[in-house]
């Protein structure tokens, strides 16, 4: 009778056939990795994007192709189109700007208007801005692409003294769900006093408004009033020397915001707050000051090009808002301290945007392109990605996720996807699969990783129950790979190992039976009694990234691959782990 030489060394298979999957080898309980394990296209992973949250799942061709970081570096969505932060990502309601000015569409969501005024009757538009020309005073309204096109130009004139000044900066804001117009137009109805747009025949260099610092200015349509309430406030420009010239000011009092090279200035309160930067911002700067709202200790936060400028603290001696405190200028407040400068965007809300800020920057940063901080940046492709599902392939939907942004482990680090698998930064990166089913004395574990430091769990089944730590798990350190088990009594069986590449194996089959084995070497097995079998439900919880729920030591490193089976896989063992290795290029002893 014919005997196979897997059958002669006891049915273990030596290799794994040429494309077999991991999933066809054996059953799997639960199964993580970036690379197909089933031999189709799975779903693998969920990741939120830095610049602005939102979250997109993607298949495991996604991530090998490129698409992943295609989407965590793009934030093409503009402001008035940017939604809510929801628990599938960014599709929630609109946000709301209080006022919207640009030279630029904000948005699909722009406000149609008509064109009330201009010299030539149109028909309503998307318009941005209603332009005077200085050779006869005529007015005309125009979209954002008519003032790229050469449509203003031609308008305006390109002889060498002609000049176009801006009568209306048109409020592209909404004020509803429904996209009903807000109508908050900047107007200066006084030619003298009307920003420039074309400067002898030719679009301001700046590619925005710019203010003379002698008598420039608008007025807006309505008052906007931050009483007793949160503020965000989006400017881009270039120029302004004194914290007196306001980019938002008031007609009556001597209120507003300005960003100047060195400071700051809010002054909504009491008294004004003032946010020194300590050294001087030249060029075109977006600033974003945010104002929390509070009552009686107001807290102000200033941003130059999404950096933090400084964190101003609460300060009871800055009252709370003035409830005779109303923005209604741009450029100037009580119309006789007037800025000096280019403004090419001016985006206010009078709610709390702190959670959204980095989603309108984004945008702001890549339309302009201004090098806005590495991990948010999508102009330069900086945008870092996280893990908030590492699905699982087994078939079972025992999905390891982590709902807390802080605590989400990296794929995408500054636009590029990490070639050593998801990086857990052995502070408090961590995700779980809960009310996982079916496990009782017997589990096996593989795992492949690349340690950075420390000693923690790769993967571990553990117990939901706050009142036990009972867990198995797969644990690197620095010269060994460590089995730790524990039931009533805790019990580890080390393999020794060299090098931050980690390829483990662990498996019990009973209280007094766990091995463990490192890139592919042989087996450490420890006799010694954890207390008790695992039985149904003790088993309940998969951890990437820490031993158990109540553990503070969480692992510090790259994990590449998780493979979890409730049944003995020495067996499998060769063909598991070669499969592994080469597809991660790892040498095995």
């Amino acid at each position: 009778m014919h005997v196979s030489l897997d059958s002669a060394l006891g049915r273990q298979r030596r290799l794994n056939s040429i494309g077999e999957t991991i999933s066809s080898i054996a059953p799997l309980a639960a199964a993580y990795s970036l690379r197909s394990l089933t031999g189709g296209d799975p779903k693998v992973v969920r990741v939120r994007r830095a610049s602005d949250n939102h979250e997109q799942d993607f298949t495991a061709s996604g991530v090998s192709s490129g698409a992943l970081t295609s989407f965590v570096n793009a934030q093409v969505v503009a402001p008035l189109d940017i939604q809510a932060l929801s628990a599938t990502g960014r599709d929630g309601d609109f946000l709301i700007a209080k006022a919207a000015y640009s030279l630029r569409s904000l948005g699909t969501r722009q406000a149609t208007l008509a064109a009330a005024g201009d010299t030539v009757a149109r028909a309503n538009g998307k318009f941005v801005a209603q332009v005077r020309r200085s050779s006869d005073d005529a007015l005309k309204s125009f979209t954002a692409d008519e003032v790229t096109d050469g449509t203003l130009l031609a308008f305006v004139g390109t002889g060498g003294s002609d000049n176009g000044f801006v009568k209306t900066w048109y409020d592209q804001s909404v004020s509803d769900q429904a996209g009903a117009a807000t109508g908050n137009h900047a107007v200066q109805g006084t030619d003298g006093s009307q920003p420039k747009i074309v400067d002898a025949g030719a679009l301001n260099t700046s590619g925005g408004l710019e203010f003379d610092g002698s008598n420039d200015f608008f007025s807006l349509t309505a008052e906007i009033g931050f009483q007793n309430k949160a503020g965000c406030i989006f400017s881009l420009q270039d120029g302004q020397d004194s914290t007196v010239d306001y980019t938002l000011g008031a007609a009556l009092s001597n209120r507003g915001v300005a960003f100047t090279p060195n400071r700051t200035r809010w002054y909504v309160t009491t008294n004004p707050i003032e946010i020194d930067n300590s050294s001087s911002i030249s060029g075109l700067r977006l600033f974003t000051a945010l104002h929390d709202g509070t009552t009686n200790n107001p807290n102000v936060t200033a941003f130059n090009n999404g950096s933090l400028i400084v964190d101003g603290s609460p300060d009871a001696n800055q009252g709370e808002a003035n409830s005779g405190t109303l923005f209604n200028q741009i450029g100037a407040w009580k119309s006789n301290s007037f800025l000096e400068g280019t403004v090419k965007e001016l985006i206010i809300y009078d709610t709390n945007q702190t959670d959204n800020r980095t989603a309108i920057e984004a945008n702001i940063g890549e339309a302009y392109s201004i090098d806005l901080p590495s991990g948010v940046d999508p102009g330069f492709d900086q945008v870092d990605g996280f893990v908030e599902t590492w699905y699982d392939q087994s078939g079972n939907s025992n999905d390891a996720v982590q709902a807390t942004a802080a605590e989400q482990p990296k794929i995408v680090s500054a636009g590029a996807l990490l070639a050593d698998g998801i990086d857990f930064d052995g502070s408090d990166d961590v995700l779980v699969a809960a009310s996982v089913s079916g496990f009782g004395a017997t589990v096996s574990l593989f795992e492949a990783s690349i340690r950075d430091s420390g000693a923690a769990a790769v993967v571990s089944m553990g117990s939901s129950a706050s009142t036990t730590n009972t867990n198995f798990g797969l644990v690197e350190a620095g010269s060994n790979t460590q089995a730790s088990v524990r039931n009533t009594t805790s019990r580890t069986v080390n393999a020794s190992v060299s090098g931050e590449t980690r390829l483990g194996f662990a498996v019990t089959t009973g209280q007094t039976s766990t091995k463990v084995g490192a890139l592919g070497g042989t087996l450490v097995e420890t006799t010694d009694d954890y207390g008790d079998d695992f039985t149904s439900g003790e088993l309940d919880t998969i951890f990437l990234g820490k031993i158990r729920g109540g553990s503070s030591t969480e692992f510090n490193g790259h994990i590449r691959e998780a493979l979890v089976y409730d049944t003995d896989q020495t067996d499998n063992r060769t063909a598991i782990e070669a499969n592994i290795a080469n597809h991660y290029n790892i040498t095995l002893v």
